[in-house]
Formats: structure tokens, C-alpha cells, sequence
């Protein structure tokens, strides 16, 4: 018998370039491997539709994100209530296939009593303890208000997960911290990566990368350009999507630093490849960070503090240093290392564990049996 699944995602998960969507759009690609018809809902925020998510679907709908202030009035996140739709409802009771909502934000339907399908919610992270860390990393008073709000919304909002039939959680912390609320399944992140692609020998730069409009990465690099950079005398690329004309020129007073703005995929794989080493500190414990997973994949030496590896079960691949002077000594250390056939062998474990394949699989008899 032919399996069918809604999927309601909160963006268009193709180009797959960002984290989130990375996630969602490997997903379905496996599942379209394993022969699920797959009914995808997406709501539209700062994307264009595509034609790429066609070749993976059966159905393939677009729903405007309802962007206005009222919104910031209702007792739901905004991140909810903005992508509410009837159109959606309608088309979910009309195919009563289970559904998946990917995130929190699409979950706006999770507890309406006509739609009487098993309903599964795919967790990217702990969206409460997500927007507290943005809240804090906010200076802008208003804004910082509204992120404070928009937590304490997410925080009550969380009870509601006990109408879904199950949690698929991206991490095992994250796994251990919705058992609380509903049966919770560990459904590790999905991922272009099908082998190792990490070259053997000594690269000659440290590379950090990330999405530099995003406050927890901004905060990443600075703590770098201010206590790390400066007291090491080795070629520095910062490579990433980036809008601030005051972070470039900041970043731009290190002689030493390559700024690669808003690189494609293409050369962000090829930076990644290069590298001696690449430095990926985070503040922010939510989630699974994908950039060190692609950057495992792909690169040498990885470099990352505690808080980057917590519950992601990727620490014995990487190298960890926390204080600024750890930092610099391991970055130092690192120099002329070669990346070895033995660490390549190591490295290799990680095709087993992050096999979009298998956990593909375990979504399939999760939903369908």
C-alpha cells in the first residue's frame, strides 16, 4: 500500500543553504527514496517557490506568512500564529494523511478537533530556551522586549505538544527534554553528505563560517576577532552570509582575515575543504549546529567549544577549547598538523551515524506502523 505524509514546513526548504532547511529538505528527499508520497505545505517568508521540491513530492502548496503586527496581540507565539492558514486546514482534512509539522512554528493546526489524522512534531530545538538566548544577545530595547515576550509565549505554548502522537527531536538533549511532554524519538539532523570529503595533509588558513545576520553567530566571531585573532599570526578566512557594514569594517582591521561575502555553496564547500582547521565556538546550546556537521564532513581539524557539542553527539570528533587562551594554544598547536589516514578513518564512523537513509527508515515506522 502506498504511504502518503503531509509535511508542513515553516519556510521553502530549497535552496538548502541554512541550517533549518537543510534539515527539512535532505528529509525529504529520503523519504521520497523510500517511496512516500509526500504532500508538502510551505509557508513563504523571504523565498522564492521552486520547481526543485516537485521532482521529490506528489502536491506541492505555498502559503503566505501573515507578517502583520496584530499577530504580536495573540496569545500564541508569533512564530505560530503567523502561519496560520484555512486554505491549509481545508487541504489537510480533505487528504487525512498523517502530518508532520517541521518546528514548532507550523503547529498552529496540532490541537483543531476536525483534523483527526496522527499528527508528529519534528523539533529543531528547544524554541523557548532559543529565543532566550536571542533575548539576551538583543541590544535593541523594543526588539529585545518582543523576543522576551515571544519566549514567555513559547514557554506556555510548549504544553501543547501533547496533542502530537510523537516529537521527533534533532538532538538527544533535546530527545531527553521533550519525553517530558510526549513520547520523543531521537532523529538525528539530515545532511548533503554522503562520504567523507576531508583531504588528507595541512590546509594553510583557519576558516570560521556561519549566517553573520544571526546574533548567535555574530556574538561567535566577535568573541574571535577580539580575544583570539589578535594574538595569532596565521591566514584567517570569514566566510558567510553578511549584511553589517560595521561588522565588515571590523572585521576588515585584521590584516590577517579574508572576508568571502555571501559565498555560494559551491565555494563555501570548497573553503570548507581547504582549511587547516575550522573554528566554530557557539553561546547558544539549542539545537544541532549543521555547519559542524558539514564542516566534519568535508574539512580537517574542527575546533569548537563545549557548549557547540553538548547532547549533539559529535564531541570525539572535534577538538574543544573553551577560554580565549585555549583557543589560541590549540589554534597554534594545529598549524602544521597533518589530517592523517587514521583521523581520516575516525572521521569516517560519522557516515553510519548521520545516515539520512536510516533515520529516514525510523521516521517511515514511527509514522506508518
Amino acid at each position: 500500500m502506498t504511504k502518503h505524509l503531509h509535511i508542513i514546513t515553516l519556510n521553502i526548504p530549497f535552496p538548502a543553504n541554512f541550517g533549518g532547511v537543510i534539515d527539512v529538505f535532505y528529509r525529504i528527499v529520503a523519504l521520497y527514496e523510500l517511496g512516500i508520497q509526500i504532500h508538502l505545505h510551505c509557508f513563504k517568508y523571504q523565498r522564492d517557490e521552486t520547481k526543485e521540491l516537485e521532482k521529490y513530492c506528489k502536491k506541492v502548496y505555498y502559503y503566505d506568512r501573515n507578517m502583520s503586527w496584530k499577530n504580536l496581540l495573540s496569545q500564541d507565539p508569533f512564530i505560530v500564529k503567523s502561519r496560520r492558514s484555512d486554505i491549509l486546514i481545508t487541504r489537510l482534512k480533505e487528504n487525512p494523511f498523517p502530518i508532520l509539522y517541521d518546528g514548532m512554528h507550523c503547529t498552529a493546526t496540532l490541537n483543531n478537533p476536525t483534523l483527526r489524522q496522527k499528527k508528529f512534531i519534528r523539533t529543531h530545538n528547544v524554541e523557548k530556551d532559543y529565543y532566550s538566548h536571542l533575548t539576551r544577545n538583543e541590544s535593541n530595547i523594543l526588539i529585545k522586549l518582543l523576543l522576551h515576550f515571544e519566549h514567555l509565549k513559547l514557554s506556555a505554548y510548549e504544553r501543547k505538544i501533547d496533542n502530537a502522537k510523537a516529537v521527533l527531536a534533532i538532538s538527544r538533549s533535546d530527545q531527553m527534554y521533550f519525553s517530558k511532554f510526549k513520547k520523543s524519538h531521537l532523529i538525528r539532523a539530515f545532511h548533503s553528505n554522503t562520504f567523507i570529503q576531508s583531504k588528507l595533509g595541512v590546509g594553510d588558513y583557519a576558516l570560521y563560517h556561519g549566517n553573520l545576520t544571526v546574533s548567535e553567530n555574530i556574538k561567535a566571531l566577535q568573541f574571535l576577532l577580539k580575544k583570539v585573532f589578535l594574538k595569532i599570526d596565521y591566514p584567517i578566512v570569514v566566510a558567510g552570509k553578511i549584511k553589517s557594514k560595521k561588522l565588515i569594517r571590523e572585521i576588515r582591521k585584521n590584516p590577517n582575515i579574508q572576508l568571502v561575502e555571501n559565498p555560494s555553496q559551491n565555494i563555501m564547500s570548497d573553503l570548507i575543504q581547504n582549511a587547516q582547521m575550522i573554528l566554530l565556538p557557539t553561546f547558544q546550546n539549542t539545537g544541532i549546529k549543521l555547519k559542524l556537521l558539514e564542516s566534519l564532513f568535508k574539512g580537517r581539524f574542527c575546533i569548537v567549544n563545549n557548549v557547540m557539542v553538548v547532547g549533539s553527539e559529535l564531541h570525539n570528533y572535534c577538538i574543544q577549547a573553551n577560554s580565549a587562551e585555549e583557543w589560541i594554544k590549540e589554534i597554534k598547536k594545529l598549524k602544521e598538523a597533518s589530517f592523517t589516514e587514521e583521523l581520516l578513518g575516525k572521521r569516517k564512523s560519522l557516515i553510519e551515524l548521520f545516515n539520512n537513509i536510516n533515520e529516514a527508515q525510523k521516521i517511515e515506522k514511527i509514522i506508518f506502523n
